[in-house]
């Protein structure tokens, strides 16, 4: 953790050491860059299997959020006066949680902890500027590569299996801030998973009471773009 604090700060330090020139002429850069650190509250949309016999002892199966944090490298195609093409590969780091509670109401706490390559192509509208501010909506798509899919813990037989490939579906709003020398833009996105993600083991009830779940994640971004 504390190598991972020290890499965002020397990011940040490398950024503003080179960010020569006013923000006020941004609008008439075609492509320009940043780095966008953010934290995130994450879980899944599950969807129950039909209850069979086998299935039983499992009263119900509950999603719960859980925390984590991005680091990406944002590059920005200004195309249009009002519009960017944004391209941000981003390291992202999630908890997610399960709750599963028996017939005798016990309760039992699964963790899904997860490491991925996240690569989101997104359209962004912005408003006219007013002052140093600008409001801006945005949308696209991500993909996402899971890098702890095959990690030992993953493999234990107590733990429910995912694929390591998932496509979803982003959108939010943010306030582009004018500095002397940079952008500072506060975001929040959410993002809702197309596919099914579940990678069904017969032999582990908990995976057996899943018939499909899809990711579901809120971001809270600070991009610094220059």
């Amino acid at each position: 953790m504390k190598k991972i604090q020290f890499t965002i700060l020397l990011l940040v330090f490398v950024f503003a050491a080179n960010a020569q020139f006013n923000v006020h002429e941004l609008g008439k850069k075609d492509v320009y860059f940043g780095i966008a650190l953010g934290v995130n509250m994450a879980d899944f949309k599950v969807y129950h299997t039909a209850r069979v016999p086998q299935n039983d002892s499992v009263r119900s199966v509950v999603p719960k959020l859980g925390p984590g944090f991005n680091l990406g490298i944002i590059c920005n195609y200004q195309f249009h006066k009002y519009f960017d093409l944004r391209f941000i590969p981003t390291l992202s780091f999630s908890d997610k949680n399960i709750q599963y509670e028996d017939l005798d109401h016990n309760i039992v706490k699964k963790s899904i902890s997860s490491i991925y390559l996240d690569f989101p192509l997104l359209i962004r509208f912005k408003s006219e500027p007013i002052k140093d501010f600008r409001v801006y909506v945005i949308a696209g798509a991500r993909y996402d590569f899971d890098l702890a899919s095959n990690v030992k813990a993953r493999k234990a037989d107590d733990i429910i299996k995912l694929n390591k490939h998932d496509i979803a579906a982003e959108y939010g709003f943010g306030f582009m801030i004018y500095f002397p020398y940079f952008i500072l833009s506060p975001e929040i996105k959410m993002s809702h998973g197309l596919i099914n993600v579940h990678s069904p083991t017969p032999g582990l009830i908990n995976s057996r009471t899943i018939e499909r779940m899809y990711s579901r994640t809120f971001t809270f971004t600070l991009n610094l773009e220059g």
